[in-house]
């Protein structure tokens, strides 16, 4: 059945402009979608593809393909297993350290450092690269750990209506900020399989 879909969308090439391919038992996404240079919309959901395949990874993108919707949800996308952190001492550099310190003294309105600040053009930049941790709110220069939150979609968007929750990328600045974290925020980590 997806195979005739499929190639009955294929035989509409630049004049087809949505593909609905959900709950078809895929288990890898159709390389021959890259032949559709007028899609628009692209449904696989709830099937069973784990991986994207090479010649579709430049629809995440969204670069060749136009893609206005894409519905994936339902899908064994991500592997879904713990990995746990080993617990070590948070060991940062003289130049984090002042810069944490700068930051988080600026954000507080301190006037001295407002006014030493106009001096030093270099700081300025360096510290522009700052980030703001999702947990404890304080400012800091090195990534410690890139996180995912997953949270619920604005009512703005146009999603699907059974997507419940969408991740968004965010930082944390430390061990002990990783250890507070809400239960739908996870660190990203790159799993080497044997």
């Amino acid at each position: 059945m997806a195979e005739r879909l499929l190639i009955r969308a294929l035989k509409g090439g630049k004049s087809t402009r949505i593909v609905t391919l959900n709950q078809k038992k895929m288990t890898k996404m159709p390389s021959a979608l890259e032949k559709l240079p007028g899609l628009r919309t692209l449904d696989l959901q709830n099937n069973l593809i784990s991986r994207v395949c090479s010649e579709i990874s430049a629809l995440t993108q969204f670069q060749n393909l136009k893609l206005r919707e894409f519905y994936c949800e339902g899908n064994p996308l991500f592997l879904k297993q713990l990995v746990y952190a080993v617990k070590k001492e948070n060991v940062w550099s003289l130049q984090e350290i002042t810069s944490r310190f700068i930051m988080n003294q600026l954000a507080e309105m301190n006037p001295f450092l407002m006014q030493a600040i106009e001096r030093y053009p270099q700081v300025r930049n360096i510290i522009s690269k700052g980030r703001k941790c999702a947990i404890c709110g304080k400012l800091f220069l090195t990534l410690w750990m890139e996180c995912v939150e997953f949270v619920s979609p604005s009512k703005k968007w146009k999603i699907s209506r059974n997507l419940q929750l969408v991740p968004l990328q965010t930082s944390i600045c430390s061990f002990e900020c990783f250890n507070q974290r809400g239960p739908n925020l996870f660190g990203i980590a790159q799993v080497v399989s044997k």
